[in-house]
């Protein structure tokens, strides 16, 4: 008898815990605004989260989290940045369209990637020019960046479940 009532405490608990626990991610997931819960279709939904910068971080893109990064890094450097930071960035640009996930490829999405590429493109054919140069082409393609990152917060926005 002991056995039957210590298995049925124990089942109890363990379900208890079981919801209060599922209770507490979603409550996690409605209260923490650096995660939004995403519907992409009927049977898909996707968690992001904004990173260290406050910006959008892609589980399944990481061209574009690492560029991301190194593109903030360098703005906060005040656009210092040696030639070997910018070579280094060419993997990640040059892959931008090709590993973008389906549901973030918009034609505005696709447009300010391709502007990403021309000012990163203008930035490595210039990269031993003055250092007034390189910064400002740092600049340029930092704001084409915040262009492309404002573009991907407004597709998020249309798939937002709160």
């Amino acid at each position: 008898m002991h056995k039957f009532i210590f298995t049925i405490t124990l089942l109890f608990l363990t379900s208890c815990s079981f919801s209060s626990k599922k209770d507490r991610i979603n409550r996690n997931l409605v209260d923490n605004k650096n995660i939004s819960l995403l519907n992409i279709d009927e049977d898909q939904k996707i968690i992001i989260r904004k990173d260290y910068y406050g910006t959008y971080s892609f589980s399944s893109w990481n061209a574009y989290n690492v560029a991301n990064t190194q593109i903030h890094q360098v703005k906060n450097l005040e656009y210092n940045s040696s030639v070997e930071r910018i070579e280094n960035l060419e993997k990640n640009i040059s892959k931008l369209s090709s590993t973008i996930p389906d549901w973030l490829e918009t034609n505005k999405v696709l447009k300010e990637i391709e502007d990403v590429k021309e000012e990163y493109a203008t930035l490595l054919n210039e990269k031993d020019k003055s250092t007034k140069a390189i910064r400002e082409n740092w600049e340029e393609l930092s704001n084409e960046f915040d262009d492309l990152r404002e573009e991907l917060s407004e597709t998020v926005k249309d798939y937002r479940t709160e």
